[in-house]
């Protein structure tokens, strides 16, 4: 009996825990908004920024751009140019970086700590030797492009690669012009170690100051034109990637993400450079 009383007065004093309900109220503090860019650059194309502005985890609004700021960029301690704003937060010059130079970023925005960032364009990828083949269809691989070439590393150094195939196409539903992925595998002496999208990258640590031959295999069963970029990238934009790759992972498996690497001072976002090779496949 004494069993029996002990079990319905335990069962009755979890029904009253679980029916009372604390309310905390947390003071937190105001969010200030941040200056966030986005601006991978290299020798090829204009010198181009995208502002917006950092939001609070309570608002709905997911971007916000800039489009009233003051972009300044110098080039090896020296003033440069400012860059103009084009509309919807995009900053445009009429000029290109420069291979092998280091450049400056500084901003200032009305309502928002002024920020600056550096980085460099790094030497183009050197590429040798290449040869591609075409591969029909078997049972266990689909048709596709053989591609090989020899990637000479720069000894004395870290340095960091991605690569990404595609091919020009239009959209049937809007009729614009498009580069439509294609995918890459990569076979032995190397393996990619992460990829965003359709870039696949990874670093020298394994044939650091080597000629590298490398074979990727295109899956494509299509006779069209293909472009496949080797770039070599820095460090920065390699761990900024390497790092929103881990963060999205983590959000997918409910682990707590981890934060985002960022070279932006007093700001959030990438200012790095890059410098690539683009290898046409004839059809």
């Amino acid at each position: 009996m004494k069993e029996i009383k002990l079990t319905i007065a335990l069962v009755f004093s979890l029904l009253l825990l679980a029916g009372c309900e604390t309310l905390v109220e947390l003071d937190l503090p105001d969010h200030k908004p941040r200056i966030v860019v986005n601006a991978v650059f290299n020798p090829d194309s204009l010198f181009t920024v995208d502002l917006s502005s950092s939001q609070s985890v309570f608002t709905d609004h997911t971007y916000t751009p800039i489009t009233d700021a003051t972009i300044k960029v110098y080039k090896d301690g020296q003033y440069l140019f400012a860059v103009e704003h084009k509309g919807k937060g995009i900053y445009k010059a009429d000029r290109k970086p420069e291979a092998l130079k280091h450049y400056e970023l500084q901003v200032s925005a009305p309502g928002h700590a002024s920020i600056k960032a550096a980085s460099y364009v790094p030497a183009a990828p050197s590429v040798r030797d290449l040869k591609a083949t075409r591969v029909p269809a078997t049972n266990n691989q689909s048709a596709g492009i053989q591609l090989s070439f020899v990637l000479e590393d720069e000894p004395g150094q870290e340095n960091y690669y991605y690569i990404q195939a595609y091919a020009p196409d239009i959209n049937p539903f809007n009729n614009q012009a498009y580069n439509r992925a294609i995918r890459i595998e990569f076979n032995k002496p190397i393996k990619y170690e992460f990829n965003m999208e359709n870039r696949w990258f990874f670093s020298d640590k394994l044939f650091n100051g080597q000629k590298i031959p490398l074979d990727l295999f295109l899956e494509t069963n299509q006779r069209e034109m293909r472009h496949v970029q080797i770039a070599h990238i820095t460090k920065k934009y390699y761990d900024y990637v390497r790092t929103l790759e881990k963060q999205s992972y983590s959000d997918n498996f409910g682990v707590m993400p981890m934060p985002v690497a960022n070279n932006i001072e007093q700001g959030l976002g990438l200012f790095a450079g890059y410098n690539s090779v683009t290898v046409k496949i004839l059809p």
